[in-house]
């Protein structure tokens, strides 16, 4: 039997493992999301039609001040092509580094929650369901009872010893 403070450890670091898988599935579809707007912008920027509507209150022809013969001819309505495609360079450009961030960010998670994903799936099938409904999915020890169809005093008994177990595999796994 393990003391009241190791098993709100544990507790603590079940809570950690399910609110940590959480997050995951949230950022692999925020990944998703990320992914097809890249493409969409990679679609714009290939795209005969432009993606933005041209400004077509312009002035006339401007010459840069490069050459000494009056420099090259840009047209109000070239350089507003060019502002539309750096726009879309400059958000494709940002949506990259949004995708590398949040997968350094899933890999940092991912390595988190690694070591006690071992050690839950020692446990047998019927402890791992268990820790599901109670920690994952928040059910209290009537709901598990009435759901894994067993007492509620062999669900509350079930938990102390699963809460047991884990401490003594952490605690073995750290020593060695």
């Amino acid at each position: 039997m393990i003391g009241e403070k190791e098993t709100e450890s544990i507790k603590r670091r079940i809570e950690e493992y399910y609110h940590v898988e959480k997050v995951l599935a949230w950022n692999r579809q925020r990944l998703e999301r990320l992914y097809k707007r890249l493409a969409e912008i990679e679609k714009d920027r290939n795209s005969p039609y432009l993606p933005m509507a041209l400004n077509t209150d312009l002035q006339g022809i401007e010459y840069d001040q490069t050459g000494s013969k009056g420099g090259i001819a840009s047209s109000p309505m070239e350089r507003n092509i060019e502002q539309i495609y750096r726009t879309l360079d400059n958000a494709y450009e940002k949506t990259q580094n949004e995708i590398v961030q949040l997968k350094m960010n899933i890999q940092k998670l991912e390595d988190s929650r690694e070591e006690m994903d071992f050690y839950i799936h020692l446990l047998n099938e019927e402890c791992q369901k268990i820790l599901e409904y109670r920690h994952k999915q928040k059910k209290g020890v009537i709901e598990i009872s009435f759901l894994m169809n067993l007492s509620k005093s062999s669900v509350s008994r079930m938990l102390c010893e699963i809460y047991g177990d884990l401490h003594k595999l952490i605690t073995y796994c750290e020593v060695v």
